[in-house]
């Protein structure tokens, strides 16, 4: 009798232990085939027809249809280059390099990794329509006030996040296809 209970306990905490693993890999919590590059991640194989399951479970139950392989990557970041969560109330520059690409875009987004809503209704910024410097860097302002240059809108008091859509990547031999210092820095410039 002391075996039985004994084997249903162990069978009850792993069942347990699986659903929470499941569901915490499933939200976020819990990074499963993710890369970082700087301070952005990359899901790399999330397009690939052997990705892993979590990957396919979450895409699925989102409903996202991301970049296949050879297509392209999306990276995303909800911090700063110094790992301090980004907020609305903060002004951000982004730049001042992206990792080679044929195009890119770059978009805030909500919590759920969609386009941030916002008052301009300007939902992202893509490569070719940038201003740049004359060394081809750029500089892009991401907050809720307007500002002059390249700017990007989010919305007041609403958690935000960066998505860069990289198409078309020059591949090299960094694990997600990229190199790890092409990464655009996120730089905190003040606070409101």
């Amino acid at each position: 009798m002391k075996t039985l209970a004994a084997a249903v306990a162990v069978a009850a905490v792993g069942l347990a232990l699986g659903l929470w693993t499941t569901q915490a890999a499933l939200n976020g919590r819990l990074r499963v085939a993710v890369d970082r590059l700087g301070g952005w991640t990359v899901e790399a194989r999330a397009g690939a027809a052997d990705a892993d399951p979590y990957t396919r479970a979450r895409l699925e139950r989102d409903g996202e249809i991301p970049l296949a392989l050879g297509e392209g990557l999306r990276l995303t970041t909800r911090q700063d280059s110094d790992g301090r969560p980004l907020d609305p109330r903060c002004v951000y520059k982004v730049g001042s390099h992206a990792p080679p690409s044929r195009y890119w875009t770059l978009e805030a987004i909500d919590a759920a990794g969609f386009p941030l809503e916002n008052a301009a209704e300007l939902y992202g910024l893509r490569s070719n329509e940038i201003l740049r410097e004359p060394d081809g860097a750029f500089w892009i302002w991401v907050s809720a006030s307007v500002h002059s240059g390249n700017w990007l809108p989010v919305a007041p008091g609403a958690r935000f996040g960066l998505a860069l859509r990289l198409y078309d990547p020059a591949l090299s031999g960094g694990a997600v296809g990229v190199e790890q210092t092409s990464a655009p820095r996120v730089i905190r410039e003040r606070c409101e």
